[in-house]
């Protein structure tokens, strides 16, 4: 037995949309493929839009342990500029942000199942490989993960960087001096960025193009090390995960565009946009995908009306993220830090520019619309 709506998946998307449906009295089961608590490959930077989704929620993150990440420091060999953020963010780690979630979903009323693998889906219903289900509607928050039965359709070319995560245990002195800013190191080929999300806790996050540094974490590191930004927030700091987590090509700017009247079920995260990650709004777009999925589910507009809203939503960050991602990789980069280095102030405002917009879909339709409401949500 099976509640009306299942949610596949239970990280950031998957969770809160868990919690959003049973606090409106919707019985949901929520599949989760993990056991436990886990860790995954992200940034864990919490930006403002994320913050304010959360709260809708009845979440504090600074009482999970969140830091606020208050300035933004670009390093390049021994160069740097720095400016102070449009916004106060939080840096908190996907562990303990996710487990909180599940937690609160499952004292709301919703039925979460750990360690359970979603193997396949069909017309006919979901396939856990021990049992089947038939729910009426699925929200499919599988991650970066395609499912069978269900793939992305043509989600574009993989790119083929590979990402690490490391949290690392530092020093008080690492600590105080890293304090409230998330550091960008640019790489010839990635970049690493490095920011606190607990007391002495600094998460170290990469995107690097594999070639360059042989696939593998220890060649990431071994050249990372060489760095002297790098080496000296490592020094006298310790490995805290017993080994990274990882993955790779991904098609990184992928937006779900709607089907026809087919479409089936509510894709959240990054099943329905993969921004680049240098930006720090994917844990953004991932709450808002589950806003806007149940104000849909919950007014009467089906998948297709959802898939059309989201792609307005985040469709303009999704594009200022990966102008600025493939800026990056530019050979001209060294000229735009020097641009940077005499105007700080544009760091501020390029950060403020690839934000994520303001919560507005989700009251628009959290009741049902008008006849014919639906064309104001065509497809741009």
């Amino acid at each position: 037995m099976v509640a009306p709506v299942a949610v596949l998946g239970g990280g950031l998307a998957g969770a809160s949309a868990a919690l959003r449906l049973a606090q409106a009295g919707i019985g949901v089961d929520l599949f989760e493929r993990q056991a436990g608590p886990h860790h995954k490959v992200c940034g864990e930077f919490l930006s403002v839009e994320a913050q304010r989704d959360l709260h809708d929620l009845g979440f504090d993150p600074l009482r999970l342990g969140a830091v606020p990440i208050e300035r933004i420091r670009v390093v390049r060999g021994t160069k740097s500029v720095e400016s102070r953020l449009p916004f106060t963010a939080l840096g908190i780690s996907r562990e303990v942000l996710d487990q909180a979630l599940l937690d609160a979903a499952a004292r709301a009323g919703a039925h979460v199942h750990r360690g359970v693998k979603v193997v396949a889906m069909d017309a006919g219903g979901i396939d856990t490989g021990a049992g089947r289900f038939c729910p009426e509607t699925v929200f499919l928050a599988t991650g970066k993960h395609d499912l069978r039965g269900a793939k992305r359709p043509e989600p574009g070319a993989r790119g083929d960087e590979i990402g690490f995560k490391m949290h690392w245990r530092i020093t008080a002195e690492q600590d105080a001096e890293l304090g409230s800013a998330i550091e960008l190191v640019l790489l010839d080929g990635g970049y690493v960025g490095l920011q606190r999300v607990a007391a002495r806790v600094m998460n170290v996050c990469a995107l690097v193009r594999r070639e360059g540094f042989g696939g593998s974490w220890n060649g990431l590191l071994t050249a990372i090390a060489r760095e002297p930004h790098v080496a000296r927030r490592l020094d006298g700091a310790s490995e805290m995960l017993r080994r990274p987590t990882s993955i790779a090509a991904l098609p990184y700017g992928y937006v779900h565009r709607p089907g026809d009247d087919r479409e089936s079920l509510y894709r959240l995260g990054d099943q329905a946009a993969l921004t680049a990650p240098l930006t720090g709004d994917g844990m953004a777009i991932a709450l808002r995908s589950a806003a806007l999925a149940v104000a849909c589910h919950r007014s009467g507009r089906g998948p297709l009306d959802y898939t059309r809203i989201l792609r307005r939503e985040v469709g303009g960050q999704v594009r200022r993220a990966m102008a600025l991602h493939r800026l990056v990789g530019l050979p001209v980069l060294p000229l735009t830090l020097g641009l940077l280095r005499l105007h700080p102030s544009l760091l501020g405002r390029l950060a403020a520019a690839t934000r994520l917009g303001r919560l507005d879909g989700a009251r628009r339709i959290d009741r049902p619309g008008p006849p014919g409401a639906e064309a104001a949500f065509s497809d741009r």
